[in-house]
């Protein structure tokens, strides 16, 4: 984290990692210790999802099946949120993008376009049955999004901000087991393509 501390110019974190691996805790965690702005992919596309419009149904059938959404409107939400954080002169860590070589090649082309000073990925290795069981049991916050412990009941606060904490419907074994299918077929070789690239 030292690295990280001496940073003068804006910088692009990739947290990646399989479903269930804590890819956002750390994004969290990067934010909170270095000011760095978190782009949480899934919360976008989640918030688009309940948008009453064809694409937001596509997207909500999608994410109810534990499938990813288009990469082309995926890679357009990514490219344009990191343009307005970069541009604001911050650092950006994103959770959860990219998870398709479409999206890497669109969002470096733009980092680099905007000069990002260094670019990081983080990769995330957790077994299989482990996160299986993390997203089988896990609560979410509605406030500051943080994932947690299996809770009693939906009345318990978020420990982190003392928000509502609710289950995600797709959160289910089943889902899981999806998701691992478009991880190792679709992010898997995003990650091969970073380390090609030496980052």
């Amino acid at each position: 984290m030292g690295l990280l501390s001496s940073m003068t110019t804006s910088a692009a974190i990739f947290v990646m990692g399989p479903p269930g691996s804590g890819k956002g805790t750390q994004a969290l965690a990067v934010e909170k210790a270095f000011g760095f702005e978190r782009f949480e992919t899934g919360g976008a596309l989640r918030r688009r999802a309940l948008e009453d419009s064809p694409v937001g149904r596509r997207v909500k059938a999608l994410i109810d099946a534990g499938r990813l959404a288009p990469p082309p409107l995926v890679g357009e939400i990514v490219v344009r949120q990191a343009e307005r954080i970069l541009g604001s002169g911050r650092s950006v860590v994103f959770d959860g993008s990219p998870r398709t070589l479409f999206e890497a090649e669109r969002l470096l082309a733009a980092l680099e376009t905007d000069r990002v000073g260094r670019l990081l990925v983080i990769v995330l290795e957790v077994p299989k049955p482990e996160t299986v069981k993390r997203i089988a049991t896990r609560w979410i916050c509605t406030g500051c999004t943080r994932p947690t412990a299996p809770v009693p009941t939906t009345k318990d606060a978020c420990r982190a901000c003392g928000g509502r904490l609710v289950r995600r419907s797709d959160d289910t074994e089943e889902i899981a087991e999806r998701r691992w299918e478009d991880y190792t077929f679709r992010t898997l070789p995003v990650i091969a393509f970073f380390e090609r690239r030496g980052l």
